[in-house]
């Protein structure tokens, strides 16, 4: 029998994320399941102040324009948000917890890539127009549909356009002779991939601090997000045996071991999972 979630996550933050998953294609769903994630560890975080300020950051923009042209209201949102509203990447203090938190990142204007990138999706399609996530390798960025063509947009630097040529240059100089540019990096990722990928951001920083408890919530809303990924239940187990929780240790650890029976490490984990059962 498997345990019933969430054991380490906030109830709170675990339902609403529950209930977006089913939505999470929607920019609503991807949203909303963001500050659900927030909502972990932020007290009196409320969805209808973070949708508040987007829909209000709209609404400023539809006062600013005057005419059915695409490139005024592309002109004006990234004048509100990145010059008025100051939107920025915090290079200060990039690996806070903080810069994944939607509502930390509206309230102070600073985040990560991938976070700010968010914010700017759901303003721009507020107000018509359509954006994607692109997962560059290291590197989270906006492909925003224009008249014209693609457009790409770091959020973390102020909303600066990228050519195709200059997201090449980016993974380069970050990833130097490691990892080959392929233009496929340019395809549009899923929400799915998306908010996972914020999550991962989560778990790095946790599983850095040693937050082992924040580690499992992660892995919690991981498994929300891809239920057909054993390992998962694999690493949630290792982790609760970290933090002296044995009895749903073994019994994820259990189910895991009886699915991937070919494990190359089954060894290990048998003679762990004989431990967490004494």
């Amino acid at each position: 029998m498997k345990p019933v979630l969430p054991l380490c996550c906030s109830n709170t933050a675990f339902r609403l994320f529950s209930e977006q998953a089913a939505k999470i294609e929607t920019t609503d769903g991807l949203l909303k399941a963001s500050v659900a994630v927030a909502m972990h560890q932020l007290e009196d975080v409320k969805i209808t102040d973070v949708t508040r300020q987007i829909n209000g950051y709209a609404k400023m923009i539809r006062s600013r324009v005057h005419g059915p042209q695409q490139q005024a209201w592309l002109a004006h949102l990234h004048q509100y948000l990145f010059e008025d509203l100051g939107y920025a990447g915090n290079s200060e203090d990039y690996y806070a917890p903080s810069n994944s938190y939607l509502p930390e990142v509206v309230e102070t204007r600073r985040g990560l890539p991938i976070s700010l990138a968010l914010v700017y999706k759901a303003a721009a399609e507020k107000i018509g127009l359509t954006v994607h996530g692109v997962g560059l390798p290291g590197h989270f960025i906006s492909a925003l549909e224009t008249e014209r063509g693609t457009l790409y947009i770091d959020c973390f630097a102020g909303g600066r356009t990228m050519t195709k040529e200059e997201c090449r240059h980016r993974v380069e100089s970050i990833f130097s002779d490691t990892v080959e540019w392929n233009d496929q990096m340019l395809r549009p990722v899923t929400h799915r991939m998306w908010l996972s990928r914020m999550i991962q951001n989560l778990l790095h920083i946790f599983t850095t601090n040693q937050q082992w408890a924040d580690v499992a919530a992660m892995l919690e809303f991981q498994m929300m997000l891809w239920p057909k990924q054993a390992q998962l239940q694999r690493d949630l187990a290792l982790v609760l045996a970290r933090i002296d929780m044995p009895k749903p240790a073994c019994m994820w650890l259990g189910e895991y071991l009886r699915s991937n029976p070919n494990d190359p490490e089954r060894d290990e984990l048998t003679s762990l999972l004989s431990k967490l059962s004494r």
